[in-house]
């Protein structure tokens, strides 16, 4: 039907003809035809499960239509405005942990509202010298349910990042950020400079589900560090989770809830290095094994290419995804609550 079904195949039924469903923790939608209409019911979870799911629909459907779709929801109480998964959110601390990670802890209202158990947040910056008596214009949903976000001298830093750490005795969750030279605005320079008091903004969590397997590999760079560590910590006790990471030197190393290969680049540029393929390249694949990795896109490539042509592993059983690329920047269960648009 779009993209999100040729990525994702394990969430999605149907026909090609219709109707399709797709199914995820956090709810459901199915779509059908009517005549020239598209009938779609969403049902979530909870009010923000739901606003997922409608977000979902209109973004893939947008996408494989090559198109912006105005859909009209009706029979569920939501309007468009603040979205239900955003938080205006303010540092409270930040402090180097390596010579290239700086953790950055945040205060978030109403934070056991959200769903913590998955582990990406799109972070918002407000814009640079933006006064600090006005508060910055944040995303808003339209009627549709997606997401508009501020333009011209408004526009917002926007980039993912995983959550490391919750801690919703005190309502704070901490980031860490990759410290990297760059001319441009990043993430990363702000992370470093950002005093108690600053203000950003929170989209989410979603995606970025904690692999179920009884063996489970993790391969990433200082990119994907932070979610390695969190999976690591989160991997079920009868689980054998290990991995393997890319970092500059041993004084990047971090003390992880799990066995770690430690692969030095020892000054070569980030990204320029296939040490992460060659030392998969060294293990052996297993019936019960699951593989997630997130890296540069070159890594990514060969990682892909290795774990399907290789060693033949079937989709369900791996993850493999470009969290940046060099040279570009930016971004490579209560009651249901029901939804249908039209």
């Amino acid at each position: 039907m779009f993209r999100f079904a040729a990525d994702h195949p394990e969430y999605i039924t149907g026909t090609e003809a219709g109707p399709w469903r797709m199914q995820i923790p956090l709810g459901s939608f199915e779509a059908r035809r009517d005549g020239e209409t598209l009938l779609v019911e969403a049902t979530g979870v909870n009010p923000i499960g739901l606003s997922y799911m409608k977000l979902i629909f209109v973004d893939h459907i947008g996408e494989y239509l090559a198109e912006e779709v105005e859909l009209h929801w009706e029979g569920d109480g939501q309007s468009h405005g603040v979205p239900p998964f955003f938080r205006e959110v303010r540092v409270t601390a930040s402090r180097r942990l390596t010579p290239t990670m700086q953790r950055v802890t945040f205060s978030v209202p109403d934070l056991e509202d959200l769903p913590l158990d998955e582990l990406h947040v799109r972070l918002l910056l407000p814009p640079e010298d933006w006064p600090a008596n006005l508060p910055p214009v944040w995303p808003m949903l339209t009627a549709s349910g997606a997401l508009s976000f501020p333009a011209g001298s408004d526009t917002l830093l926007v980039r993912v990042y995983t959550i490391r750490h919750v801690d919703l005795a005190r309502g704070e969750v901490e980031i860490d950020f990759v410290l990297h030279p760059t001319a441009e605005r990043s993430a990363g320079g702000w992370a470093a400079t950002c005093r108690p008091g600053d203000v950003a903004g929170l989209l989410g969590p979603g995606g970025g589900a904690i692999p179920q397997a009884p063996r489970v590999l993790l391969l990433g760079d200082e990119t994907a560090l932070p979610a390695i560590a969190r999976m690591l910590e989160a991997a079920s006790p009868g689980t054998i989770c290990e991995a393997i990471i890319e970092v500059n030197g041993p004084e990047d190393e971090q003390d992880l809830a799990g066995p770690v290969e430690w692969l030095h680049r020892r000054g070569a540029a980030p990204g320029t290095k296939r040490l992460l393929v060659e030392a998969l390249a060294r293990r052996q694949p297993s019936d019960d094994l699951y593989v997630w990795a997130g890296c540069e896109f070159d890594a990514f490539r060969d990682i892909r290419r290795h774990v399907r042509s290789v060693w033949k592993m079937p989709r369900d059983r791996h993850m493999v995804a470009a969290y940046w690329r060099r040279g570009v920047a930016g971004e490579m269960a209560e009651e249901p609550h029901h939804s249908s648009a039209a």
